[in-house]
């Protein structure tokens, strides 16, 4: 049949078909951007994860050209840089970051670099000669690529363009069915380049208590990292999906995953979490085209690539999240299963041998600066033990004095795994696709790569939950299920595809035929997905800004140090992200703080907060990790060789400061409302007058 003189051929039907299904999946990816968005609109409200402020500032050092350097300095960081340093020297003025992986703060620092146009500088630049270009190799590098953001009308024209000339030559079947998906990520690419392109330049400074809002770089991270690397996720389940099943199956796992309030949880927590997820699930998607390939008899040479391929993309995993890679070993065994015994191995061996090449550039940097090839990141084993309450161990400045023996550790992993077990994000938006991925557990698929990926799925997380039980997890902070240190987080997209999987087996296993009732379980299924997310949505911010975490308070007290001098909190993640000063945890014990001040470098400040003064006395100070401040925190007794003498107490929700002198007694009046906060300096660096 002709139709306006031209004949529709067979191959053309397909193409056409593709490309409706290549605009209806675009269609959908802007429908859940949309959604991500409007979450983070309605909860987000600054950083809470002391980890997210803690990477977050690391990759302003690097935009700032300062390199892997921290300005949360740990007093267990200290102890082993003199320890094991031949220099003996703890390099607090450029203190390196040794406790986090670098990629997640290389891609921050990027963004950063190109969202602040050029024009972050390092603190200790800040003077005459700050707004001097600088020359160099290096130099030109950096004013190139901010040169490709500063084409919006280029990127906006060349997407568009390249948008309506596939759009035109896919109708008449000129274009190749499996060329569309490369044509779609062109596109989206332009996509991202223009939002880049019109993103307002961010500024580091706080503004004043009365305009604040919210911090800008806080927002970077969200909506320049969080909800991208989400929606690229929520694209690799899609695919996962589709390749080990089918498209509804694909459609509905990205559904489950997309719309599951955990997912949103932690995408505008700041954390690295949906990076590694990137990562994780890049290399598993390698893995089910490898066992694709070789259902179909492709050659040996090119599924041995693809597992070579995954090794490395676990290496990314590593060089985000130490702890994620630990997916190489169930990898390692899944290839060993394909090959045998002998030919396993050798592929194993070559998996192995690729993650260390990818891997080992940061292991020797971590090596040459501490004689540990994973820094600090090796003692969170023994941290959070009986002997090691709350994060005593990386407080401390002679860990020998902490004893932490075998049956301590076995208890600590007990106790994590009965949190885990009773108080995890899984009771949240995620416990449709954990309830389904039991289900299938007890089921056979028909396709073996199915059931091979399934038992990979069990692997990885059993094996995760051991190490994290190991590790230990973060506490989420009030009215979030993010936790830090989560790692079956990980495994979330890959139990969305087996659960979306079982439900579509349920759904073709109804004897009533009518499509009517296969729809009503459909809606039946998005709303049970999607209604504990809408819900929160419809309610206030989880968290609101409010100290600890308020940045103009922050930025005002960080803002009485020069630049060079160091202060010492409870909460240095804070004060190294919001107030930019280098800020040393409060050593364990009064005596390490005087070590720290006579030994290393002069302490000018110190900034106790209700990170500690919300502890219960009794309960959590008396016995826990704060017990050597107990008389400082429960009474605000000093001893009389105290070296910081001027004081200022910050009463009140609304943080009203009072000037105290150390040693004499404070006004029942100056208290109403209860201490929130206490700076002690060396001097006075305030005025009692308010300005006209």
């Amino acid at each position: 049949m002709k139709i306006f003189g031209i004949q529709n051929s067979k191959a053309q039907q397909d193409q056409q078909r593709a490309t409706t299904r290549l605009f209806r999946g675009l269609a959908l990816v802007g429908v859940a951007a949309v959604f991500l968005w409007g979450y983070a609109a309605t909860q987000f409200n600054g950083l809470r994860h002391p980890e997210a402020m803690d990477q977050a500032q690391v990759a302003r050092n690097l935009a700032g050209g300062e390199g892997f350097t921290t300005r949360f300095v740990r007093p267990l960081s200290i102890w082993r840089l003199v320890e094991r340093s031949a220099s003996r020297s703890a390099l607090l003025e450029h203190h390196p970051d040794l406790i986090n992986p670098p990629a997640y703060p290389a891609v921050a620092g990027l963004l950063f670099h190109i969202a602040s146009k050029g024009d972050l500088q390092p603190a200790a630049a800040a003077g005459p000669d700050a707004a001097k270009p600088q020359g160099g190799l290096k130099s030109l590098i950096a004013r190139g690529v901010l040169a490709l953001f500063n084409w919006p009308l280029v990127w906006g024209g060349l997407g568009l363009l390249w948008l309506l000339i596939v759009a035109q030559q896919a109708w008449f079947g000129r274009v190749p069915a499996e060329t569309l998906p490369w044509h779609a990520s062109g596109i989206l690419m332009c996509v991202v380049m223009l939002a880049l392109s019109l993103m307002p330049a961010i500024s580091f400074k706080v503004g004043s208590e009365i305009n604040f809002t919210r911090f800008e770089p806080d927002s970077c991270l969200v909506y320049g990292l969080g909800l991208p690397l989400t929606l690229l996720n929520g694209v690799c389940v899609y695919l996962i999906g589709r390749r080990l099943f089918d498209r509804r199956v694909g459609t509905v796992a990205a559904l489950l995953f997309i719309v599951s309030e955990t997912t949103c949880q932690y995408a505008i927590s700041g954390l690295s979490t949906m990076f590694t997820m990137m990562w994780a699930n890049l290399a598993t998607l390698a893995l089910v085209v490898a066992a694709e390939w070789r259902e179909s008899g492709r050659k040996p040479r090119a599924i041995v690539t693809l597992a070579l391929v995954a090794a490395a993309l676990i290496g990314g995993a590593f060089l985000t999240k130490y702890a994620a890679g630990w997916l190489l070993l169930p990898a390692c065994v899944l290839c060993w299963y394909w090959w045998g015994m002998r030919r396993g191995m050798l592929v194993a061996a070559g998996m192995a041998l690729v993650f260390l090449i990818v891997t080992g550039p940061w292991l020797a940097r971590n090596y040459a600066e501490s004689r540990s090839l994973l820094g600090l990141a090796q003692y969170s084993v023994l941290e959070r033990t009986p002997a090691t309450p709350g994060d005593s161990l990386q407080r401390t400045l002679d860990p020998k004095i902490l004893q932490v023996t075998a049956p301590k550790i076995l208890r600590k992993a007990a106790s994590t795994a009965y949190q885990v077990c009773t108080d995890s994000p899984w009771a949240g938006g995620a416990w449709l696709s954990v309830a389904a991925f039991v289900a299938a557990i007890c089921y056979r698929f028909r396709r073996s790569q199915a059931n091979q990926l399934k038992w990979f799925t069990v692997g990885s997380a059993l094996l995760w939950f051991t190490v994290m039980c190991a590790v230990g997890v973060e506490p989420p902070p009030d009215g979030s299920m993010a936790q830090a240190g989560n790692l079956l987080m990980y495994g979330l997209p890959l139990m969305a595809v087996f659960a979306a999987a079982m439900i579509c087996v349920w759904l073709d296993m109804l004897q009533n035929p009518a499509p009517l009732h296969r729809h009503v379980a459909i809606v039946i299924l998005a709303v049970a997905a999607i209604l504990p997310t809408a819900l929160r949505m419809a309610g206030p911010p989880a968290g609101r800004m409010q100290p600890p975490y308020y940045p103009p308070a922050l930025a005002q007290i960080a803002g009485s140090l020069e630049p060079q001098e160091f202060m010492v909190s409870d909460q240095p993640w804070a004060v190294a992200w919001y107030g930019d000063r280098c800020c040393v945890w409060l050593p364990y014990t009064i005596d390490q703080l005087y070590k720290v001040n006579d030994l290393h470098k002069h302490i000018s400040a110190m900034l106790l907060t209700p990170v500690t003064f919300n502890n219960r006395l009794l309960t959590d100070v008396m016995t826990g990790e704060w017990r050597p401040w107990s008389p400082v925190l429960g009474f605000m007794e000093f001893p009389r060789d105290f070296p910081l003498r001027a004081g200022r107490l910050f009463v009140g929700p609304d943080l009203t400061p009072v000037s105290w002198k150390l040693f004499a007694a404070m006004k029942i009046k100056d208290l109403y409302g209860g201490i929130n906060m206490v700076l002690l300096c060396d001097r006075k660096r305030w005025t009692d007058t308010p300005a006209p």
